[in-house]
C-alpha cells in the first residue's frame, strides 16, 4: 500500500470521468464528435479534457491543419486510460457475478437492420432482469467492425461474418436480401430477369461500409457484375420511400421490409436473388463473457425465435426466397 501511495499522480489524477471523455476525443479524433457521442457540449468536453492535462502537466493533443493529433504524453494516457477501463471492466463483472443478476451492465453492438428484430429480444430480457443496464450502439457494419476489433462491447450481431478475426460465432436468423421495385416499375412485372437486364437501372443502396451493400458487393464482385447508376441512401426507411416513389431499385434485407408500409414495393425476379445469410450472435474468441452477457447470449438462442413474430418473419423470408414477396 505504501507504494501505491507514493504514485504522486494518484493524488492529482482528475476523476475517472475525465479520463473517459480523453479516451472518446482520442477514439474519435475530433472534440466536437466526441461530445456528439457523449451527449455533451464542445465547449464541456474541452473544459474537462484542459484539467486532464493541467494535472498530468503536459498538453494531450495538438491541432495540425484542423485535424487533432494526441502527443507523446497523449498516447501515454490514452494507452494507461485504457488498461484502467479494462481493469474497472473485470472489477464490475466480478461484482455483479457475486451479486447474480440483480445488478450489471451489458453492451451490445448491432448492425443497423438488426433493429428490426433486436427490440422483440431485449424487452422481455430487461424485464425479466430489471437491474441490468443496456448499452445497444447501433450503426453500419464498418461501425460495430470498428467496435469489434477493439472490443468494446460483448456481443454483437452480424448477418455476414467477418473474416480474418478470431471469433466465436451463433446462427439465430435467416436474413434473406432481395431486389425490389415500385410496383409502378417497368420491370415489376418482367420474369426470370438476369443481371443484365438490371444493371443499368438506378440502384438506391445504402453508403458504403453497410451490412447489406457488403453482401452485394461480395456477390457482383464473385459475379463480375457491376451497378452503373448508384444513388446512396444512409438510411433503409429512406431507402424503401425512394422505391415506392420510383426513383429506383434497391437490394434490401427483406427484414426492411416486412412493415406494413411497403405496400407499394414488390420483390423482381432476379436469378441468383434472393441473397441468403444468416444472423448471427458474435464476440472474440478471447472474450470472457461476464455473467451478464452470458445470460442474454443463451436467452437470445434459447427463447429468441419464440418472442419473434416467427410466422411472419418466416412468411417473409420463405416469399422471399419463393421470389413472390410483395406480390
Amino acid at each position: 500500500m505504501a507504494k501505491l501511495l507514493d504514485i504522486k499522480l494518484l493524488a492529482r489524477l482528475g476523476t475517472l470521468r475525465q479520463l473517459e471523455i480523453f479516451l472518446h476525443v482520442a477514439e474519435a479524433g475530433s472534440v466536437s464528435r466526441a461530445a456528439e457521442t457523449l451527449n455533451l457540449t464542445q465547449p464541456s468536453v474541452s473544459i474537462q479534457v484542459k484539467k486532464l492535462s493541467d494535472v498530468i502537466g503536459l498538453p494531450l493533443y495538438e491541432v495540425i491543419g484542423k485535424k487533432l493529433k494526441l502527443t507523446e504524453a497523449g498516447r501515454k494516457v490514452e494507452e494507461a486510460g485504457k488498461e484502467i477501463f479494462k481493469a474497472v471492466g473485470r472489477l464490475d463483472n466480478e461484482i455483479n457475478n457475486l451479486k447474480g443478476l440483480q445488478s450489471g451492465t451489458l453492451s451490445i453492438s448491432v448492425v443497423t437492420t438488426s433493429k428490426y428484430f433486436m427490440p422483440y429480444v431485449m424487452a422481455p430480457f430487461c424485464e425479466l432482469y430489471p437491474g441490468v443496464e443496456v448499452e445497444l450502439n447501433i450503426g453500419n457494419r464498418s461501425n460495430s467492425m470498428e467496435r469489434l476489433n477493439k472490443n468494446l462491447d460483448d456481443l454483437y450481431i452480424f448477418s455476414k461474418l467477418p473474416e480474418s478475426l478470431d471469433i466465436v460465432s451463433y446462427p439465430f436468423l435467416p436474413n434473406p436480401i432481395a431486389v425490389v421495385a415500385s410496383k409502378k416499375h417497368e420491370l415489376a412485372n418482367k420474369k426470370k430477369l438476369r443481371w443484365d437486364d438490371i444493371r443499368d437501372v438506378r440502384f438506391i443502396m445504402r453508403e458504403a461500409g453497410s451490412d447489406s451493400l457488403f453482401s452485394v458487393n461480395n456477390y457482383l464482385k464473385e459475379n463480375n457484375y457491376k451497378m452503373t447508376d448508384v444513388m446512396t441512401i444512409q438510411s433503409n426507411e429512406a431507402i424503401k420511400h425512394a422505391v415506392m416513389a420510383n426513383m429506383g431499385i434497391s437490394i434490401i434485407s427483406a427484414y426492411t421490409l416486412s412493415n406494413a408500409d411497403t405496400d407499394g414495393i414488390v420483390q423482381l425476379d432476379v436469378e441468383g436473388f434472393p441473397l441468403i445469410s444468416q444472423w448471427e450472435v458474435v464476440h472474440m474468441k478471447e472474450k470472457k463473457l461476464s455473467l451478464v452477457a452470458q445470460k442474454f447470449l443463451d436467452f437470445t438462442l434459447n427463447n429468441g425465435r419464440n418472442l419473434l413474430p416467427m410466422k411472419k418473419i418466416e412468411r417473409n423470408v420463405q416469399s422471399a426466397i419463393d421470389g413472390k414477396w410483395g406480390s
